[in-house]
C-alpha cells in the first residue's frame, strides 16, 4: 500500500474570497497557506494587510482530493500549465513563512529617511543622494540630489534606488 504524498498547489480563488476559502479548506483538512503582505502607503479603504498574491493561496493537496478542492465555493481552479496543475516547491513556501512575523505578516523593508542611497535605473542611474521621505504615491520615495551646486528634490520609484 503506498501513501499519496500532498503537493503544494497553487489555487485561484475569486476576488477578495482568499481568506474565506483559506477557512473552508481549513475545514475539509487541507493545509494553505495565505502569505500576507502590510501594504504601503494604506489603502484609502480596508485593511492595510492584504494578501500578497491577491486571488491565490497555496493548497497542500493529494491528487485524489483536486475535485474535492476545486469545487470549494470561492475556489476558480488550479494554476494550470499545459493543463497540468503546477506544483510548487515546498521551499517557495517555507522561504516566504521565515520572512513573516509573529502575526504571519510579511513587512517589507523600508528605506528610512536620510539614508543615503544610489540610483540604479532611470535617467539619473549612478547619482547618489538621500531619502528625505517617502510619498504616499505607490512607492515611490523623495531624494535630495545635489545637482549643479544646489540640493535638488527628485521623486523616484522606490525600486529604483538601493541603499549605497
Amino acid at each position: 500500500m503506498t501513501t499519496e504524498l500532498a503537493v503544494w498547489r497553487v489555487v485561484q480563488t475569486h476576488r477578495h474570497k482568499e481568506r474565506a476559502v483559506e477557512a473552508r479548506l481549513a475545514r475539509q483538512g487541507v493545509s494553505t497557506y495565505l502569505p500576507l503582505l502590510l501594504q504601503w502607503p494604506r489603502p484609502a479603504v480596508g485593511s492595510p494587510v492584504g494578501p500578497m498574491f491577491p486571488g491565490y493561496l497555496f493548497a497542500q493537496v493529494r491528487e485524489r482530493d483536486f475535485l474535492r478542492v476545486g469545487w470549494t465555493p470561492g475556489v476558480r481552479g488550479f494554476v494550470t500549465f499545459g493543463g497540468v496543475p503546477a506544483e510548487l516547491d515546498p521551499a517557495a513556501v517555507a522561504f516566504l513563512r521565515a520572512r513573516a512575523g509573529a502575526d504571519g505578516v510579511i513587512r517589507i523593508a523600508t528605506l528610512p529617511e536620510r539614508t543615503e542611497v544610489v540610483i540604479d535605473d532611470g535617467p539619473l542611474r549612478g547619482l547618489v543622494g538621500l531619502v528625505e521621505r517617502r510619498l504616499t504615491a505607490r512607492q515611490r520615495v523623495l531624494v535630495l540630489l545635489d545637482l549643479l551646486q544646489r540640493r535638488t528634490r527628485v521623486e523616484l520609484p522606490e525600486q529604483w534606488v538601493r541603499r549605497a
